[in-house]
């Protein structure tokens, strides 16, 4: 009997460890479940963080682009304002010949013309006398 009570004994005993063993046992996946869940909280934290700060990153980006394309645009503006403002000059000065040499030529054209006027209105005058004593003449001379 004394043995029996000792095989209780032991086996009471046995049954308090395993519950204890169970009940460390629970508590350490329940810790584990808390710390996964911590864990997955704080990743996702830092993910949204670094999402963030992505973001702020191609917003920065973008501005510095936009920024250089804007000064690029005004650089290839200005360049081409003054190729055009170059040949804007240049036409202007070969019109500027182009109407000298025609006012010139005209001058000269419109001088020969004076002169030939000039020895017509002299030609002229001295075939109306003419005509005018044809007219009178066959019928007078008689």
């Amino acid at each position: 009997m004394a043995v029996k009570k000792n095989y209780q004994i032991m086996l009471k005993n046995l049954k308090k460890q395993i519950r204890v063993l169970q009940r460390r046992e629970e508590q350490a996946k329940n810790k584990l479940r808390s710390a996964l869940k911590k864990m997955r909280k704080l990743g996702r934290a830092y993910q949204t963080k670094l999402t963030v700060k992505a973001r702020q990153m191609k917003g920065k980006i973008a501005e510095a682009q936009a920024v250089t394309y804007a000064k690029v645009a005004v650089h290839l503006e200005r360049q081409l304002l003054k190729g055009i403002d170059a040949k804007s000059k240049a036409l202007e000065s070969a019109i500027t010949k182009i109407e000298k040499k025609h006012a010139i030529k005209l001058k000269k054209s419109l001088a020969a013309k004076s002169k030939k006027a000039g020895k017509a209105k002299k030609a002229s005058r001295g075939a109306s006398t003419k005509t005018a004593k044809g007219r009178r003449g066959p019928h007078r001379r008689k």
